[in-house]
């Protein structure tokens, strides 16, 4: 996916992580704000969600995306550019993972929020 991933994103500004159970597995959305006003670029990124064990005994193991199966990169609405999406022809998801993850970006674009 070019851009992403590994310190490429710049100046990240704001970050989410949404997980969710569908049919046994577990699903992650991950939101990058880079940048501001002009500048700003966010990336939405659709991955299974792998459990990662906590720094110490007492920490429970606590979600964490994988590589990412589907990207979507929304740009500032004054670049006038529109939205990319990168899928991963290695990876498979179920359809209704994708529906929710379209969900999830739809309700962050530009005029959609309330």
């Amino acid at each position: 996916m070019p851009g992403a991933g590994g310190g490429r994103y710049g100046s990240i500004t704001a970050m989410s992580l949404l997980t969710w159970d569908y049919d046994g597995g577990l699903y992650c959305a991950l939101t990058t704000e880079t940048g501001a006003g002009e500048d700003r670029t966010t990336y939405f990124e659709l991955s299974e969600a792998r459990m990662v064990p906590g720094s110490a005994p007492s920490m429970p193991a606590s979600p964490a995306p994988g590589p990412a199966a589907v990207t979507v990169i929304v740009y500032a609405p004054e670049e006038e550019k529109p939205a990319e999406v990168f899928f991963d022809e290695t990876q498979t998801l179920p359809f209704a993972v994708l529906q929710h993850f379209v969900a999830t970006v739809a309700s962050w674009l530009p005029g959609t929020r309330s």
